[in-house]
């Protein structure tokens, strides 16, 4: 079985690791264990430390940040935001990071915007979420975030950066 098969497996557990229902490492172990290859817990590393980071976007929240209160929500496991942070010393710009699996929810429901909201101790109201499933940004809506779409094909940043500094000032 070659790599990109066990990553198609393993993708299809997805929610249940974001949502905390499944750890990332037991999904691997265990597909392995099913495909008959041995496991290593250095891919798992290896492949959290190759997440590209957006640089482009890195930038602007830390433009943002001279003013405004700015953070992440991730769908993803503790432990691989826990490694893409130890190594992208520049994610310390963020005032909150809420990761899926420690809250018990993904972007697909407003529980995680709400979270979002107490851990930062902000309204909703004046929370801009941007992201780039329309669906995510839906959710947000309905929790009283102002949502934007990005679409990551087209990355359009001139775009997105005009509309959050048009929402910013009619703030």
């Amino acid at each position: 079985m070659n790599t990109q098969e066990l990553l198609s497996k393993v993708k299809q557990f997805d929610e249940e690791i974001d949502a905390g229902k499944k750890s990332e490492i037991d999904v691997w172990k265990s597909i392995c264990k099913e495909s008959k290859v041995e496991f290593s817990p250095n891919w798992l590393k290896e492949a959290f430390l190759n997440t590209p980071i957006d640089e482009r976007m890195l930038e602007y929240a830390r433009q943002l940040k001279n003013k405004y209160n700015v953070g992440i929500i991730t769908d993803n496991s503790t432990e691989r935001m826990n490694i893409i942070i130890e190594q992208n010393k520049q994610f310390n710009i963020f005032d909150t990071i809420i990761i899926s699996e420690d809250v018990k929810c993904t972007k697909k429901g407003t529980k995680i915007f709400e979270i979002t909201t107490q851990k930062a101790n902000a309204n909703a109201k004046e929370c801009i979420f941007i992201d780039n499933k329309q669906k995510n940004v839906d959710c947000a809506k309905n929790a009283g975030f102002i949502g934007v779409f990005f679409d990551d094909e087209k990355r359009d940043y001139d775009n997105l950066f005009k509309t959050i500094d048009k929402i910013i000032k009619n703030k």
